[in-house]
């Protein structure tokens, strides 16, 4: 578990998207000044249905005291899936390109990543960034092409069929703490219409939709991202 820590009287958790490491987050870190972050590392997927849950149960077992619960795709479902264990414990949700509901497509993807036919690094980044984006090659896009190539087909597989029966859909709009949905016009799985429902089943949710984003596009600016996080989590938007 990574940990960059300032003073806060809570702790901001912000959990990466598979087959992704916490370092992505690493330059985001660096413009969060006066908090306690924390980047736990979910990269061992239980070969599980309910792999969400069991990630959400270890993170929640390994912090102590009020959380800030920040999540981006296969994060934002385990931020979700904590967030609906412990809504005593977190003081704001914030899930960005991730959904509540399943998504089926990513079972047989899921089989082609364990018989080692998955999706390319090259395929991958095509739908997680703008062409811009990869033509610019920034920071954000080197460190998800070397993470996606070092990725370990298992836990990756795990997390694909995973997200593809994942189903919250009856539940997410028990959540009563303040949630922040953020959605990218350009993403395919998580897409605006599906987080845009999402936001509209949970009162008082803010729904923050980017048309030019692709599904990793908030990476690009970490400076952004973290002004977004602040915003998110901000004390008066918890009160």
């Amino acid at each position: 578990m990574a940990h960059h820590v300032q003073n806060s009287d809570r702790t901001l958790v912000l959990l990466h998207g598979a087959p992704l490491t916490p370092e992505i987050w690493a330059d985001t870190v660096t413009h969060l000044s006066g908090r306690t972050v924390i980047t736990p590392d979910c990269t061992h997927v239980p070969n599980s249905r309910d792999a969400q849950s069991i990630l959400a149960e270890q993170v929640a077992a390994d912090l102590e005291g009020d959380l800030d619960l920040v999540g981006h795709s296969f994060g934002g479902q385990i931020a979700i899936d904590l967030a609906l264990a412990h809504p005593d414990r977190v003081r704001t949700l914030t899930v960005l390109c991730t959904r509540d509901t399943p998504f089926p497509a990513f079972g047989p993807v899921a089989a082609q990543v364990r018989a080692g036919s998955g999706p390319s690094v090259v395929g991958s980044l095509a739908r997680w960034f703008t062409a811009a984006e990869l033509i610019a090659d920034s920071d954000a896009v080197c460190a998800a092409r070397e993470q996606l190539s070092q990725a370990d087909t298992e836990d990756w597989a795990a997390a694909l069929a995973a997200i593809a029966t994942y189903d919250r859909w009856s539940r997410t709009s028990s959540l009563a703490m303040p949630v922040t949905v953020v959605a990218a016009g350009k993403d395919g799985v998580s897409t605006p219409e599906v987080m845009a429902d999402l936001a509209r089943r949970i009162h008082g949710a803010e729904f923050d939709l980017h048309p030019d984003w692709s599904h990793m596009s908030a990476f690009i600016d970490p400076k952004a991202l973290a002004g977004l996080i602040q915003r998110a989590t901000a004390a008066d938007h918890a009160e």
